[in-house]
């Protein structure tokens, strides 16, 4: 379906209420004189009064009991599915959700983006005011003070006298102060990430061009382990770099088309493929096995960003 949603706090609300049934079922279910019916045929004789219709009495509620017990693990296996739907579904919205590219903010490509960008800004001024400083001659004294003020050392008495030239310049480079917090960023960006959690985990992977622009997006969420091991795989693939457009409301949207591929754990797969229009329209076309639906939408934002089926004619 092209609207999928997860209700976090449903599902963690549904598997509390299954754990407190498994409990019950622990008990078989039973309270009060019927549980007492369970436990020995003196303790059911004691109950009915008559010794073969307490054995009956003990029998049948003996087997019932029995029977619900065996219904615990199976409600706690069930409860187990349902908090690792919520928390691996959980953490893969909490990372991507916003549009193309999304998972660039999940890996932490978009602030490796910023800092490297900061960094090259400040590099760039650095070398233009150090070239500068040569150029008048006053590479020496900001060596010797590198955290002078140039304005206030040509404002003083007594001031150097390459100054002059630094006063009557109309065309002077920023003096460029310190560098930008934290740690020089590497060359090499972020492209993978693995999210873990109690019941499983979730792994997200983009590939780059050239202009670090992400091509392609991919997580796999795993659930369980060993033999009860799930995945589930999400790709999308889009066709060009971004191709930003702004509408004359001066909302910015993405016009590329791309394509997403899931996987479920039985290795079965579901094409969408999008067409975006110059408008911020859209086609939407859904194949699963040898189904396929069309939908279309109006807009990218608002009520038209609702993909709705396409009637037949």
């Amino acid at each position: 379906m092209p609207d999928f949603s997860i209700d976090y706090e449903l599902l963690n609300q549904v598997q509390t209420r299954m754990r407190q049934l498994a409990d019950t079922a622990d008990s078989g279910g039973a309270k009060g004189a019927l549980k007492t019916l369970t436990e020995s045929t003196d303790d059911a004789k004691s109950v009915m009064g008559f010794s073969d219709l307490g054995a009956a009495m003990y029998a049948f509620s003996h087997r019932s009991a029995s029977r619900a017990k065996d219904a615990k693990d199976g409600l706690n296996k069930l409860a187990d599915i349902f908090k690792s739907v919520s928390d691996n579904y959980f953490q893969v919205d909490a990372g991507m959700a916003d549009s193309a590219g999304v998972m660039g903010t999940s890996i932490g490509l978009d602030e490796w983006k910023n800092k490297k960008a900061a960094w090259e800004q400040w590099d760039e001024d650095t070398k233009a005011w150090n070239d500068y400083l040569k150029e008048i001659g006053a590479a020496d004294y900001f060596k010797e003070h590198p955290k002078a003020d140039i304005n206030e050392v040509c404002s003083a008495d007594g001031a150097p006298g390459w100054c002059d030239r630094y006063n009557n310049d109309k065309d002077v480079p920023s003096q460029p102060g310190d560098h930008p917090e934290g740690e020089r960023p590497s060359d090499a960006p972020p492209t993978e990430k693995t999210i873990t959690t109690d019941s499983g985990s979730t792994h997200v992977k983009v590939t780059l061009d050239d202009d670090n622009n992400v091509m392609t997006e991919e997580s796999t969420v795993t659930i369980g382990s060993g033999a009860d091991e799930q995945k589930y795989t999400n790709k999308t693939t889009y066709d060009t770099a971004p191709q930003p457009i702004t509408l004359k409301d001066g909302k910015t949207f993405d016009a590329r088309d791309y394509t997403t591929v899931t996987t479920g754990p039985d290795g079965s797969e579901t094409t969408s493929r999008y067409v975006i229009n110059d408008d911020g329209s859209g086609t939407m076309t859904v194949t699963t096995d040898d189904e396929t639906a069309t939908y279309t939408r109006s807009s990218p934002f608002g009520d038209g960003a609702e993909w709705k089926e396409k009637e037949d004619d």
